[in-house]
């Protein structure tokens, strides 16, 4: 991955106004990772791809390599508008030259009100690659179902960025194999009228998930990451 571009031009014609609403920054430092661990870990994962042990170590390669030079040339395209704006809510764009990717194993359960929760690892073009976990809960529209898989992250913001309270809009479809993509709010703290969203990116999930009544899920999310890293 050489350039990765975040388009949103067509985003100030969705009515977020009404839809129902439903960082905390580490400020740890990161230990140093030496040469000889970074050449490793780059090895174990082209190698693990090389001999085609599972389809997520290749994408593990492209999340890990977000932290080697070259740097990835990141570019967002917002609305024409600028920013999302209504009395109870304002919609800002992250405007960060940096840009973070993450790949988890994410699970769900839900019956109206549900549980969801993921672990993987994460890498940054400021050269820092480590873990995190993620739990939250969220307001599921559709029948009570489970599911589990893959799930790939990319946040415009550093890892300081990615760690925290997140507020996500999901949209799912399929039923057996589901397909669903998030989009990703960091909220402004302490929250206020209006409560000030920063979109800051997306997470594309691929899971086998239970039978449900209905092909498409939407749900409504509030998480919080907590990561754990190294830098090059």
């Amino acid at each position: 991955m050489d350039h990765f571009t975040l388009d949103c031009t067509q985003l100030d014609r969705w009515d977020f106004v009404n839809q129902p609403p439903v960082p905390i920054p580490s400020g740890r430092g990161r230990k140093p990772l030496s040469p000889t661990e970074a050449s490793a870990l780059k090895a174990s994962l082209r190698l693990g791809n090389t001999f085609g042990l599972s389809p997520l170590l290749k994408t593990a390669e492209e999340i890990v390599a977000l932290a080697s030079p070259p740097k990835v040339a990141v570019a967002l395209r917002p609305p024409s508008v600028g920013t999302l704006i209504s009395k109870a809510l304002v919609i800002k764009f992250s405007s960060s030259s940096e840009l973070t990717g993450a790949l988890a194993v994410a699970a769900s359960l839900s019956a109206v009100v549900g549980v969801l929760g993921s672990f993987g690892v994460y890498a940054s073009t400021i050269r820092e690659v480590g873990f995190f976990s993620t739990v939250g809960a969220g307001i599921f529209f559709n029948t009570p179902g489970a599911g589990v898989g893959g799930e790939a992250t990319i946040i415009l913001g550093t890892p300081t960025d990615f760690a925290g309270p997140y507020f996500g809009i999901t949209v799912g479809v399929g039923t057996g194999v589901g397909v669903a993509i998030t989009l990703l709010f960091s909220p402004t703290l302490p929250l206020s009228l209006p409560v000030v969203l920063t979109l800051m990116g997306f997470a594309f999930n691929v899971s086998a998930v239970t039978p449900t009544r209905l092909p498409v899920t939407v749900s409504i999310e509030v998480t919080n990451t907590v990561i754990s890293g190294v830098r090059f």
